[in-house]
């Protein structure tokens, strides 16, 4: 006989939202930090929502890291200090951070335009 599947627990989904990146340390030193380290859960404490939003405004945050550390790996490959392989990496990752990010923000806008727009 099928077994009922039980509901996700909401660390799981974010988890699942957040991605590998947003719970495991970094390889290499001197790279953006997260604030989480590997196998840590992350700590749900408020409502649904007020913990969404707190684990989104520090993935966004994790964003800016990023994006400090790839500039800081262009001034380091301009004077001489990094590989040009290594600040490759640093800026397409965060090329594809900032992308999704933005892509991100664009579908909760729309999502919350058409929640806003429903009729009861």
């Amino acid at each position: 006989m099928a077994e009922a599947i039980g509901p996700i627990k909401a660390e799981v989904r974010l988890a699942q939202l957040l991605g590998d990146d947003f719970v495991s340390e970094p390889s290499q030193i001197g790279a953006p930090s997260n604030n989480i380290s590997a196998g840590q859960r992350v700590e749900l404490t408020g409502s649904p929502f007020e913990d969404i939003l707190s684990s989104a405004i520090e993935a966004l945050n994790g964003v800016s890291r990023q994006e400090m550390y790839a500039d800081q790996m262009v001034n380091s490959y301009l004077r001489g200090e990094a590989e040009l392989h290594e600040v490759m990496v640093a800026q397409s990752k965060m090329s594809i951070m900032v992308q999704l990010a933005v892509t991100t923000v664009n579908s909760a806008v729309s999502t919350f335009k058409e929640i806003t727009q429903m009729q009861i």
